[in-house]
This record gives structure tokens, sequence and C-alpha cells, in this order.
């Protein structure tokens, strides 16, 4: 009887301790900025803010997301180091990609009409790890982000 009830706590231990983690929640971007806007090149550096509702410590191991404005593909990204993720706060995931210039100048207008606003979608999987087991969590996130851009 003992051991049924030691067997029976361990199953339900383990039960809840494999629990799929719940996607972070996005927070929005931060410090968003657009730097050497030209005709060459031009660079896109944010950290997109997040908190984790999960009541455990988790590893950001991938991310593999395609980054929209206004609704046209900038960029895509892929992120292979580690980020710690802390339980029950929030963390930032640092963003610097390279943008075509002429798909900027596009948006331009737009952005000017829109008080230096865009829309911004990010598309996607990131990949967690918890206590060594992996799992895929899909990123659908938008919003309408004001950019400073530097010349």
């Amino acid at each position: 009887m003992m051991k049924a009830s030691i067997l029976f706590f361990l199953g339900i231990l383990l039960i809840f301790s494999c629990t799929k983690p719940v996607a972070p929640e996005y927070l929005g971007f931060r410090d968003l900025r657009i730097d050497k806007f030209s005709m060459d090149e031009s660079f896109l550096h944010t950290n997109l803010a997040f908190y984790n509702p999960n009541p455990f410590n988790m590893q950001l191991n991938r991310a593999d997301i395609s980054l929209y404005l206004n609704d046209q593909l900038a960029n895509h990204y892929v992120m292979d180091s580690t980020i710690l993720i802390p339980k029950k706060d929030s963390f930032l995931v640092p963003l610097n990609l390279r943008l075509n210039p002429r798909q900027l100048l596009g948006n331009a207008i737009q952005m000017l009409l829109n008080n230096n606003q865009v829309r911004i979608r990010l598309e996607g999987n990131v990949k967690v790890k918890r206590s060594g087991v992996g799992f895929t969590i899909p990123v659908h996130y938008e919003e309408l982000q004001k950019i400073d851009i530097n010349f």
C-alpha cells in the first residue's frame, strides 16, 4: 500500500514537471531604431521584451523569426545563442537586422503620414528548453511602433 502511494505521488509529480511551457507574453519593442539609413544598407536594432508566465526557468535556444514592416517581409532572423528566461519575470531578446533600404523607402511616405509609425509583425517559432526537454513555441506578434531614424 505504501509503495502504491509513493508511486502514485511520483507519477503525479512527473506529469506536472513535464508540463509544456506556456508561450512567453509579448511586451513590445524596446529602443527600436534604424541606423545608417542609406541606399546601400540600413540596420534595425531593438530588444524584444517578453514576460515568462511559467513558474519555472527556461532557456531560449533558437529563434526562427520573419520580420514584416507594413506587411512586407523585411528580413528573416535566425538566432542560435542561448538566453536564460527567468521564471515569472520579464526578459529581453536582442534583435539586429540588416534591412533593404529600398523597401524602407517604399514605407517612408507611409511612416511620415503615420507620425514615424510602422506596423511590425513577427512570425515564426522559438525553441525553449526546460530541464533538458525541448519545446517549440509559435510566435505571432504584431503592433504599431514608432521608429527613431538616425541618418
